[in-house]
């Protein structure tokens, strides 16, 4: 043995002696055996505290979900900051809909206008014969058709005593084929 070894077992041995009580000498047969195993768990439990304490410091910089209040009133302020963030965030997905709600049916209603216009080629024709009375009221003449012609918004047909037919126009050819096919 060296006398650093030898000066390591001595001191090992003091230390049973502070720490347990024990008293062996440092000739003894067993304290070379005692003092390796004492120096591997010693290394076992520094490298356990650095582990540890290398978690810890991990944990600090992650954000954690343990809350400590100290004063009185601080949990339910807590709280109702909590479902004021919630209901801020609902209230914006809620807008967020209505306006994009909004914009879909503006733009549908906008394209079912077009189609509308787009079908009714003639129809533009019957609001140039509005005519307006001296006492404001708006109304459209029409004279009693001729023979087997009819002129679309001029002219009308009597069906019966209580029933007139106003010709509006005629549907284009294409318009025609597409009716009677889908109808077959």
């Amino acid at each position: 043995m060296t006398t650093q070894e030898q000066k390591d077992l001595r001191s090992y041995c003091a230390l049973l002696l502070n720490k347990y009580g024990f008293h062996f000498p440092p000739d003894d047969p067993v304290i070379p055996a005692l003092y390796i195993i004492y120096m591997h768990m010693k290394s076992n439990n520094e490298s356990n505290e650095a582990l540890a304490s290398q978690i810890k410091e991990s944990m600090s910089k992650t954000k954690p979900k343990e809350f400590h209040f100290h004063y009185p009133g601080e949990a339910w302020k807590f709280r109702m900051a909590g479902l004021f963030k919630w209901l801020l965030s609902g209230l914006a997905v809620l807008a967020l809909l209505l306006f994009g709600a909004w914009h879909w049916s503006r733009v549908n209603d906008v394209e079912a206008a077009r189609a509308i216009i787009e079908r009714s080629g003639n129809i533009d024709k019957l609001f140039h014969r509005v005519q307006k009375s001296d006492d404001g009221i708006y109304f459209i003449d029409f004279t009693a058709s001729t023979g087997d012609s009819v002129r679309h918004f001029v002219e009308y047909e009597k069906l019966d005593r209580k029933a007139v037919r106003v010709y509006v126009g005629r549907e284009s050819k294409e318009e025609y084929k597409n009716g009677k096919e889908a109808s077959n």
